[in-house]
């Protein structure tokens, strides 16, 4: 239900595949995975590339999505998935690592290109360049979360599975790779079940990563262990951490910020919630502390999150397809549109305010998806559904309203006033 004069977010699209991952890859597309995996039902395995555009786009949005190219990922379903760029979104380079079954496979876009079968529409030209198993789990071996370094600019990047192994990756080893057994850099037995997420701190010194049993820190450069990282004494009992991400929010003072995601392991509507909490590590003194810890949601469960690539805002998806933005600094809540999707979502992020130049013939700079707004996001559930949700700037006060403020005040005081002279 959307109460208090809000409109249902709309919708922009939908997956052709069951989708399990949505990322940006410049400021004008996403990236979808998914599939039916090795199941034989007819289900297409397939990365989606779909772009923004105005076309058949309803006046009160002003943006549709619309597939302009897929990639076939043969009999696996990508379940995970990151981007980096190579140089910039001019020149659209970028690498993509891709988690499907025990692989981690690597494409690589070699510019733009117009899909003729689309009304020449902008999309990439995305090729495989490697592959590389991830993960060495005796029965169920499975990739479950990858993540590249923020400064390598796609040469390094971190993947955590079944197993319980993070390990450590350089691109152009795997690429160079023939028959896909490359080696890590490093691997370190993380977790005694499986890796459920992990990240780079955005000075790339740190990893973190979250398991069944905690959450820890560790060097990027060695894969030493560092720090434990506690729960919140709010949260300190019948709760488990569900997803973290790094934020640049502590890079002027040399401290790794990170956000986490917190839901309660009972899923009774008399206690399920979900907390958000915001961390710093000191790595010289190997100290972290949680900043500011809030519960965000009542009778929900957080699916998926994700942090805006300036730090200030927080976004979450949850099991009951709703869609929530934060201020990562206070997690004020700037946007929620409860049971937005009918089923749960799968993935959440956050759109660009401004689109580069990328021929002479547009302009230096066009707006963003997000231009005119606090912040936007899109999310995708499982029901192929992609939804676009913008977080409008406060209306500014009605003149009116502040001459009734200001007289109200003056006639309280006024009578406070007299009422002390009579006195």
């Amino acid at each position: 239900m959307f109460g208090g004069g809000q409109q249902r977010p709309p919708s922009i699209g939908n997956s052709g595949v069951p989708p399990y991952c949505v990322k940006t890859i410049g400021s004008r597309h996403i990236l979808i995975g998914g599939g039916g995996g090795a199941s034989k039902t007819g289900v297409k395995n397939e990365i989606e590339t779909r772009l923004f555009t105005t076309e058949n786009a309803s006046r009160d949005v002003g943006f549709q999505s619309q597939c302009v190219h897929t990639v076939d990922t043969g009999s696996m379903a990508t379940m995970n998935m990151d981007v980096a760029y190579l140089v910039d979104e001019i020149n659209a380079r970028y690498v993509i690592v891709a988690g499907q079954d025990d692989q981690c496979v690597l494409y690589m876009t070699r510019g733009f290109k117009l899909n003729e079968l689309e009304n020449d529409s902008l999309c990439f030209e995305i090729k495989q360049v490697g592959q590389v198993k991830t993960d060495f789990h005796p029965t169920f071996s499975y990739q479950k979360c990858v993540r590249f370094d923020k400064n390598s600019r796609g040469k390094i990047f971190a993947t955590g599975g079944a197993d319980g192994f993070i390990r450590k990756w350089d691109a152009q080893i795997v690429s160079r790779s023939d028959d896909g057994n490359a080696q890590p850099i490093f691997q370190v037995q993380a977790h005694e079940s499986s890796v459920d997420d992990i990240d780079f701190s955005n000075d790339s010194k740190f990893i973190i990563s979250v398991g069944s049993e905690g959450t820890f820190i560790w060097s990027a450069e060695t894969g030493e262990k560092l720090y434990d990282v506690q729960f919140p004494i709010e949260i300190a009992r019948g709760f488990k951490m569900r997803s973290v991400r790094c934020t640049p929010l502590g890079n002027a003072n040399g401290n790794m910020v990170f956000v986490a995601a917190y839901n309660s392991i009972s899923k009774k509507d008399n206690v399920c919630c979900c907390y958000l909490s915001l961390w710093t590590f000191n790595g010289e003194r190997r100290v972290a502390r949680p900043i500011v810890t809030k519960l965000v949601a009542k009778k929900e469960s957080i699916s998926t999150l994700s942090v805006s690539d300036c730090g200030n805002f927080t976004a979450i998806g949850t099991m009951t397809g709703g869609a929530g933005v934060f201020d990562t600094h206070e997690f004020r809540r700037m946007y929620f549109a409860p049971n937005s999707h009918e089923v749960f979502i799968t993935g959440v992020e956050f759109l660009s305010k401004k689109s580069p130049q990328i021929c002479e013939d547009f302009p230096r700079e066009t707006p963003g998806i997000s231009s005119g707004f606090h912040s936007a996001i899109v999310t995708l559930a499982a029901d192929k559904t992609l939804e676009l949700h913008r977080v409008p700037h406060p209306q500014p006060q009605p003149f009116s309203e502040f001459l009734l403020i200001i007289s109200l005040m003056s006639f309280v005081l006024s009578w406070f006033s007299s009422y002390l002279i009579v006195s």
